[in-house]
């Protein structure tokens, strides 16, 4: 059980395919993904496979960080066994599994998982 990595940074905007050429043409980007149904868009760095992934869900906490685990749903069964908060149960979400804990200060910590995937991860 742990914290494999920062899977992703999401990122609220207004316009998807502006923004989307902005980090691709002047930061450096790739774009690997496009969710059209959820209007998100996901960009990857060059030298791993951490996205930043730009929405336009105003429910969603902006900027948010999500963990990538290797399964959600028995991750959320052992935080829950030492005794820690579950804030939002594993729900379904485009790759996977997602759930949202909670850490002893209050802050919430987004985990999920790419369960859902086999490959290739990306479009691109």
């Amino acid at each position: 059980m742990g914290l494999r990595k920062i899977d992703a940074v999401l990122l609220r905007v207004k316009d998807l395919e502006e923004t989307a050429n902005f980090y691709t043409k002047v930061m450096g980007l790739k774009r690997g993904w496009t969710d059209n149904e959820h209007q998100m868009i996901g960009l990857l760095f060059t030298d791993n496979d951490t996205e930043l992934v730009l929405h336009c869900d105003e429910t969603l906490p902006d900027p948010n960080v999500s963990y990538q685990v290797k399964d959600v749903l028995s991750f959320v069964e052992k935080y829950r066994e030492k005794g820690y908060k579950v804030l939002v149960e594993p729900f379904d979400i485009r790759c996977g599994k997602c759930a949202i804990l909670e850490d002893p200060e209050g802050h919430s910590i987004e985990v999920m998982d790419i369960t859902k995937f086999g490959e290739p991860r990306f479009d691109a």
